[in-house]
């Protein structure tokens, strides 16, 4: 029996448009690790697109936000129309350059200067931490319960299994499953499996993992996910 409630679809939702930005977001560490460690500027597939599908999942999340919760004024919802009109400012001045850099596929030092120079990397950063920001405004709105428990585990997970590849897991992975970042067992009742699930998860925290590890990972999120958001369609 699945445990879902609006918040945890919710936080599926924004863990989808947070990886849509995610090729900007190592677009970004990428330059800042070219500028101090001197590595080359590593091109990530699907910059070119990102504007366009990050736009377009705000834009569902925005909706599905204000229909779930009957927000309209407060301080989460100005945060979250923020930053849709700031995204929409980075992709219209940006969007060209997005292009170029995704054509040439491979660090042009001309190009990503040139980019650089213009503003590029640094308004990327800044509308990563309007994310963070707007993530942040959400999860008080929602309160200390359930509903912010629910969003930050669904979002966490979601955002794990979004990924392609991983090497660890965050190091916030206790806080997040249990709600505080010396707990041991969930706040609210789970089923027992996905208590285990939990655990496993927190057990395999914040450390470089074996290849069976992040099978296991694989398999311990795909088990709370699908506890807290109902997999297909409902039963008619």
């Amino acid at each position: 029996m699945a445990c879902m409630a609006s918040s945890a679809q919710l936080g599926a939702r924004f863990a989808e448009a947070y990886d849509a930005f995610s090729p900007l977001a190592r677009l970004y560490s990428s330059y800042r690790d070219h500028l101090f460690l001197g590595t080359p500027v590593a091109i990530p597939d699907g910059i070119d697109v990102a504007c366009e599908r990050f736009s377009y999942e705000l834009a569902v999340f925005h909706v599905e936000y204000v229909n779930q919760t009957g927000s309209g004024t407060t301080a989460d919802l100005r945060h979250l129309i923020r930053l849709r009109v700031e995204t929409a400012a980075f992709c219209e001045a940006f969007g060209g350059w997005l292009g170029v850099l995704a054509e040439s596929g491979e660090t042009d030092p001309e190009i990503v200067g040139a980019a650089g120079e213009e503003g590029l990397f640094s308004e990327i950063k800044r509308v990563n931490d309007l994310i963070a920001e707007t993530l942040d405004e959400i999860l008080a709105g929602l309160g200390d319960g359930f509903d912010r428990w629910s969003f930050g585990v669904t979002f966490s997970v979601r955002a794990l299994l979004l990924q392609s590849e991983i090497e660890r897991l965050d190091a916030n992975t206790r806080e997040i499953l249990y709600g505080d970042p010396e707990g041991a067992a969930p706040p609210f009742d789970v089923p027992a499996d996905v208590s285990d699930a939990m655990a496993r998860l927190v057990e395999l925290s914040d450390r470089e993992l074996t290849a069976d590890e992040i099978d296991a990972a694989f398999d311990a999120a795909t088990r709370i996910y699908e506890s807290f958001v109902p997999i297909g369609p409902p039963p008619e």
